[in-house]
Parts: structure tokens; sequence; C-alpha cells
């Protein structure tokens, strides 16, 4: 991964966000780092899938047929959804 590459968490809006799930949940002070860091790390475990898929759905739509996505048809597309499947 290069510098460019590098995943950057807006950490204000992370913290408010976890600040606001902890009121919400009534965590303890003792269960505060942990549930931040089940917290982060279910962040990053979404980001990181969801941009591993989005960048199989790029390559399985635009490097397996010459046709773009908006130019398939609905038959080229579900054969395409299929053969996602077969990993």
């Amino acid at each position: 991964m290069t510098v460019l590459e590098r995943t950057l968490i807006n950490t204000e809006q992370f913290a408010m966000h976890f600040a606001e799930v902890a009121t919400q949940q009534q965590f303890s002070n003792q269960e505060l780092t942990g549930k931040a860091k089940q917290f982060l790390l279910s962040y990053l475990t979404a980001y990181y899938l969801a941009n591993d898929f989005n960048q199989i759905e790029h390559s399985n739509f635009t490097q397996a047929t010459d046709k773009h996505f908006a130019d398939m048809s609905f038959a080229e597309l579900l054969d395409n959804v299929r053969n996602l499947n077969k990993y």
C-alpha cells in the first residue's frame, strides 16, 4: 500500500459518532476503550470489504467484457453476476 492508498479516518467525525453511540448504549467507563476498538474494527472491516467489492465489481464489469455496465443487457448482467458467484 502506498501513501496515496492509505486509509485516513476523519477522527472528529468518527469520535463524535462513537460518542453518540456510547451515550445511547450507556457504556460504562470500563467498557469505553474496548467498545471503541470494536467500533473501529467494525468500521474498518466494512470499509475494506466495500472497497474490495467495488474493485471486483469494477474489474468484472469493465475488463470481462468490452461493454460497460450501463451498456449491458439484463442477460449479460446476470451472466456477469453468476460468474462473480463462482468465486
